[in-house]
């Protein structure tokens, strides 16, 4: 449900990046729990903020 919820907040390609930072893969909203598996959109998106400094 919250992969849901992150898809309507942020879209489709933050929700699969986020499910593949957390490699969430038993019965997923999308099919992009592993590298293997992830689009390159949702790799890039991941990758990129992976680059972002955090914030306070």
């Amino acid at each position: 449900m919250a992969l849901r919820l992150a898809e309507l907040i942020a879209g489709r390609v933050p929700a699969e990046a986020f499910q593949l930072a957390i490699e969430y893969d038993p019965r997923p909203p999308f099919d992009s729990g592993s590298y293997a598996k992830a689009s390159d959109a949702a790799k890039a998106y991941l990758a990129h903020r992976r680059e972002q400094p955090r914030r306070p």
